[in-house]
């Protein structure tokens, strides 16, 4: 066979490079090849599953976006995220990974849409430095400046037995499977090509030579006493899901065990005041002006910081900043800055709206808002309602009179006090 093909010319699909060696063995052995040489040769297929992400996991992207400190509280893309683009260190949850490129292009490609607006509308928003030095103002900022620190009770047995329940309820691990694929080689001038034919999977049997330190890593992610962690996994009787699947157990009973120690953490919280320590105006309120467009973000106001309060959202801050500034028992209202942050033990927390208001034209009222679509608790994801309620016990550890109400309206909410 003068005209023979050498083995290392051969050239094969990435998905078949297992069983390059076989090719080369059987055309150097052999004058005449046919589909039926290779027919039934096994080779490894990896099988990638594409899925749509939902709004919750959009929800939790964003969170994550905004926690590295790529985008601000309303999405707005910050320069560390170009940067990190641009050097190729954006950092995405570990499930993200495979589809890098993909966000990647997706982020990009927004941060090359151009705005539109009407250039006509923009504003400079000011801070009003008389204001800042009113008695309203500082009656109501002298309400909330104190710092705090928590402190958290958690009920050990009670942890247990919520994370022993939410384990046995846990959907069952499957096994780590082995998926393989037969497949026809067809060897031609113009190259190699194969036709996909059957496909099967195998799970793989508990045959792992080195498994994870289960207790340890668990007890290094949720801060529990490998004790705890230990009496939490065996009475679960969920361990043989470990077995079936080392990593992805690993990584679902540390998701359980953790959500279920915050829940607690925060049941349990308590917040006491920081002696000498305070938010102080010039770091938290920004003097530099700043441009805004009044179709787009921005409402004109006369009873505020601001000249302009710059909102999030058409629907719910807007309306409900006008509303305040056309109150006239409302003798001090700001939206609070990105700055005033409350820490809580799942990230910090920053309220919507402080409002100073009179009643009968004599009581004296100091609230912090949240605003929200819904003011039913339950209807409000769980890390928000968690957050809100480490808000409430934080201004009630002040002691001053500052209560924390979540509003959708500022009438229907005034109807209440």
């Amino acid at each position: 066979m003068d005209n023979a093909v050498k083995p290392q010319e051969i050239i094969l699909p990435a998905e078949l490079s297992e069983i390059k060696q076989t090719v080369a063995a059987v055309i150097e052995h052999t004058d005449t090849i046919a589909p039926e040489t290779f027919a039934g040769a096994i080779y490894t297929k990896t099988v990638t599953e594409e899925k749509q992400m939902t709004y919750e996991d959009a929800q939790d992207l964003m969170e994550h976006f905004e926690k590295k400190g790529y985008i601000t509280s309303a999405g707005k893309m910050k320069d560390t995220m170009k940067n990190a683009l641009k050097a190729g260190t954006l950092d995405l949850p570990k499930k993200y990974e495979t589809v890098r490129n993909r966000f990647e292009t997706i982020i990009a490609n927004a941060d090359r849409r151009p705005p539109v607006r009407d250039a006509s509308k923009d504003v400079v928003v000011r801070i009003k430095k008389q204001v800042m030095m009113s008695p309203e103002f500082l009656e109501l900022w002298n309400k909330i400046k104190q710092k705090t620190v928590y402190r958290v009770n958690i009920d050990t047995n009670k942890l247990i037995e919520n994370c022993i329940k939410a384990l046995q309820e846990m959907p069952v691990i499957p096994k780590t499977r082995l998926i393989s694929q037969t497949a026809d080689i067809h060897i031609e001038k113009a190259g190699i090509y194969h036709t996909e034919r059957e496909m099967r999977t195998m799970d793989i049997d508990n045959s792992y030579q080195t498994l994870p330190d289960l207790i340890t890593a668990i007890s290094d992610e949720t801060l529990l006493t490998p004790v705890t962690v230990n009496e939490i996994l065996v009475r679960s009787g969920r361990c043989g899901d470990f077995l079936n699947n080392p990593e992805a157990f690993m990584e679902k009973a540390t998701e359980i065990i953790r959500s279920n120690r915050h829940a607690l953490a925060i049941d349990g919280i308590s917040y006491v005041k920081l002696d000498g320590k305070e938010y102080y105006v010039q770091e938290i309120f920004d003097t530099a002006e700043l441009i805004a467009n009044l179709d787009r973000n921005a409402v004109k106001v006369e009873h505020s910081v601001y000249d302009y309060i710059v909102y999030d959202s058409s629907t719910i801050e807007r309306p409900f900043a006008v509303a305040l500034d056309n109150d006239p028992d409302v003798k001090m209202f700001f939206k609070i800055p990105d700055r005033f942050k409350i820490e809580t033990p799942i990230g910090t927390y920053n309220p919507d709206w402080a409002v100073y208001l009179t009643k009968n034209g004599e009581e004296k009222l100091y609230f912090i808002l949240e605003t929200k679509g819904s003011t039913n608790f339950m209807d409000l994801r769980t890390k928000e309602q968690l957050k809100i309620h480490c808000g409430r016990q934080h201004f009630k550890a002040l002691e001053d009179g500052v209560e924390l109400r979540v509003a959708t309206n500022w009438n229907t909410l005034k109807s209440t006090l």
